[in-house]
């Protein structure tokens, strides 16, 4: 025969429902970002927007992953470190004057992450300065060894404001 009502017998099972929900709730918890792992992703972001106003396509591509892939604006993908070297090297003529990325959020899962924000970048076309042109981004992190590497990158601008 049971003693106690319904109500008492859930009572009993809450400590195993809440072991249970921290159980499984344990990956979503750990897939927020470390320092160490943010702090080296906002330093490599910053590193990419250096390389870009220095013209330095192969430092830009060395942050990508051997395979790699460029979702620009307006753009078919481009994919693989040399390709997109290629499509980071200035015309004659032009170059970055202004580059830079502000995360929104970053979150580390294992060997994966994203980060997305937004970019603001300006530069000059045989001599004549253009922008600034802001726009939004959305990064694919990979692990590699003991660092991040780029492994997909898309990013398109925000339209101006008609005044």
């Amino acid at each position: 025969m049971r003693t106690g009502s319904p109500l008492s017998a859930l009572g009993r099972l809450r400590p195993l429902a809440l072991l249970a929900l921290s159980l499984f709730s344990g990956p979503i918890l750990s897939a927020q970002a470390g320092p160490a792992d943010t702090l080296e992703i906002q330093q490599l972001a910053r590193q990419f927007s250096a390389a870009f106003m220095r013209g330095d396509a192969a430092a830009m591509a060395a942050l990508y992953t051997p395979d790699g892939v460029i979702f620009p604006e307006q753009s078919e993908w481009i994919s693989g470190r040399e390709a997109i070297e290629r499509y980071f090297t200035p015309a004659p003529g032009r170059r970055i004057t202004h580059h830079r990325l502000t995360p929104s959020r970053i979150v580390v899962d294992g060997q994966h992450a994203y980060d997305y924000g937004t970019y603001e970048i300006a530069g000059e076309r045989d001599g004549t300065a253009w922008g600034p042109v802001r726009g939004k981004y959305v990064v694919v992190w990979r692990r590699q060894g003991d660092s991040w590497r780029m492994q997909l990158d898309i990013w398109n601008s925000i339209a101006k404001p008609e005044s």
